[in-house]
């Protein structure tokens, strides 16, 4: 009688796996440039002494991540899916952090009463 082999989960195909980071990297890049330009920020004049300095980090990390996904699809070498892996986690990462933002602004947040 043969013994039962190790159920694995399935796994997905390194194409899948790309596409979808692809999706993610150019779903979160283009929110971040809506913010950036419906909160006004690349459209009025930047100074290095801006108190907001979480914007310039965002405007220069985010056309990064899309040139990987463009030089991923065109190439398609090991080092670049490992830097869009990379690049994909800090993608989430920084979307985790505008969401417990959001979170603790609207947890904290009090009315004014005249």
């Amino acid at each position: 009688m043969d013994m039962p082999k190790e159920r694995q989960p399935p796994r997905l195909s390194p194409k899948l796996k790309a596409t979808v980071i692809s999706v993610i990297h150019l779903v979160a890049a283009a929110a971040v440039y809506r913010y950036l330009i419906t909160g006004g920020w690349l459209t009025n004049r930047y100074q290095l002494n801006d108190p907001n300095i979480v914007n310039l980090a965002l405007a220069i990390f985010e056309p990064i991540a899309v040139v990987s996904v463009i030089a991923y699809w065109l190439f398609r070498k090991p080092f670049l899916y490992r830097l869009l892996s990379i690049l994909c986690l800090i993608q989430i990462l920084i979307g985790s952090g505008f969401l417990i933002f959001i979170l603790l602004f609207v947890l904290t947040w009090h009315p004014k009463m005249m």
